[in-house]
C-alpha cells in the first residue's frame, strides 16, 4: 500500500472513492418531485371549485327563500332551479368564489407574488387586435367538431346540450345579469385561475408543459364532454398567447369575444325574435372565420418581413425526466380527472 509523509508520522494512502450524492439530493429527482407537487396543487386548486359551487349554490338558495322567493314551486324563466336574473347573479359572485379563492390560495400557500404570475407586458396595438381575432377564429373553428358530438350524444338518446344552451332570457334584468355573468365576470376570473396562476406556475419546466398542462386543466373544468373540443383547444391557444405575449388582457379578450359570440344569439332572440337570432348565428360564425383568416394571413405576412409578431421565444425551462408522467401521475390530477368522467356521464343523462 502506498504511504505518504505527513509531519506527524507516515500514514497508508487511502483509494480515491467518489461520493454519490444521496437520491434525496438528486437535483432530477428533486425537480420531478416539484413538477408532481405543482401539477398536483394546480389540479386541488381546479377541483376545489367543484365544491365550493355547491356549497355556495345553496346558501344562496337558502338566502333566496329566507327573503321570500319560491324555490320549491317556481314561477317564470328559471334556470338551475333559480329565477333567470337570481341565478346570474349567483353564478357571478360564485364565479369569484370557487375559482378565483382557491387559486389566490394557492399563490398565498406558494408564497408567490400576484405580479409575478399575472404579467401585462406591453403587446402593440396591431399585434394584440390581430393575436385576438386569429384566437377567436381557432375557437370558432371549434364548434364544428363539438356540434359533431353533440349530434352524436342526441342520436343515441343522450344530452348533446352545450352548456350556453340552458341559457335563456324573457327579461331586460335577465339579459343584463347573463352578459355580466358570462361575458365580463367569466372570461376575468377564469384568465386569472388558468392562465395567470396556472400557466405562470408550469413555466418553470417548459412553455409548452405549461400551455398543455393549464389547457388540460380549463377544459375538464368545464365538465362536459360535448363542449370539451372549443374548451380544450381555446385553453391551448390562450395559454399559448398569453405564454408569447406575457399579457394576460390578450387571453381575456380572446375569451371575452368567444363568449360574447356564444351568447349573443341568446340576446338577439330575445330583442328581435328567433329568426334574427338564426341569421346572427350564421353571420356571426362566417365573419370570425373570413376575420380571423384575414388575421392569420396579415400576422404571416409580418412575421415573414422581419417584424417580430411575439417578443418573447418558447421556453424550453428546466428539464425532467418522464416530464408528461409527472404531470398526470400525481393524486391531484388523478383525483380531479375521476372528478371530471363522473360529473361528465352525469350530465349526459341530464335532462
Amino acid at each position: 500500500m502506498n504511504r505518504y509523509q505527513s509531519p506527524y508520522g507516515v500514514y497508508p494512502q487511502q483509494p480515491y472513492v467518489s461520493v454519490q450524492p444521496p437520491q434525496w439530493a438528486d437535483p432530477m429527482k428533486l425537480e420531478q418531485k416539484e413538477l408532481r407537487r405543482a401539477a398536483s396543487r394546480l389540479s386541488f386548486a381546479a377541483l376545489a371549485g367543484l365544491p365550493l359551487q355547491y356549497i355556495f349554490i345553496n346558501v344562496a338558495a337558502i338566502i333566496l327563500m329566507v327573503c321570500g322567493v319560491n324555490l320549491l314551486a317556481p314561477t317564470g324563466n328559471t334556470v338551475g332551479g333559480l329565477p333567470a336574473t337570481a341565478y346570474y347573479l349567483v353564478a357571478s359572485m360564485m364565479s369569484y368564489f370557487s375559482i378565483v379563492l382557491p387559486y389566490a390560495l394557492f399563490l398565498a400557500v406558494g408564497r408567490r407574488r400576484l405580479r409575478d404570475t399575472v404579467l401585462v407586458e406591453k403587446t402593440g396595438a396591431l399585434n394584440g387586435i390581430l393575436l385576438v381575432l386569429a384566437g377567436v377564429f381557432v375557437c370558432m373553428v371549434m364548434n364544428i367538431p363539438a356540434n359533431l358530438i353533440s349530434v352524436l350524444l342526441e342520436s343515441l338518446g343522450l344530452n348533446g346540450a352545450a352548456n350556453t344552451e340552458s341559457f335563456t332570457v324573457t327579461t331586460l334584468p335577465e339579459l343584463l345579469t347573463m352578459l355580466l355573468s358570462v361575458v365580463l365576470i367569466a372570461p376575468v376570473t377564469e384568465e386569472f385561475a388558468y392562465r395567470g396562476v396556472a400557466t405562470a406556475v408550469m413555466r418553470r419546466w417548459g412553455d409548452w408543459t405549461a400551455i398543455l398542462f393549464s389547457g388540460l386543466l380549463f377544459g375538464m373544468a368545464h365538465y362536459s364532454f360535448q363542449g370539451l373540443p372549443v374548451v380544450l383547444v381555446g385553453g391551448f391557444v390562450m395559454a399559448f398567447l398569453y405564454v408569447r405575449t406575457r399579457n394576460i388582457w390578450i387571453s381575456i379578450a380572446v375569451h371575452f369575444m368567444n363568449n360574447l359570440i356564444a351568447v349573443l344569439p341568446i340576446a338577439v332572440n330575445y330583442l328581435f325574435g328567433a329568426e334574427a337570432s338564426t341569421a346572427v348565428n350564421v353571420v356571426s360564425f362566417y365573419a370570425v372565420v373570413l376575420v380571423g383568416i384575414a388575421a392569420l394571413a396579415i400576422l404571416c405576412v409580418l412575421h415573414a418581413s422581419g417584424r417580430p409578431v411575439f417578443r418573447t421565444p418558447m421556453q424550453r425551462g428546466l428539464p425532467v425526466r418522464n416530464k408528461a408522467l409527472q404531470l398526470v401521475c400525481n393524486p391531484g390530477f388523478i383525483v380531479y380527472f375521476i372528478a371530471f368522467i363522473a360529473m361528465s356521464v352525469v350530465s349526459l343523462y341530464a335532462a
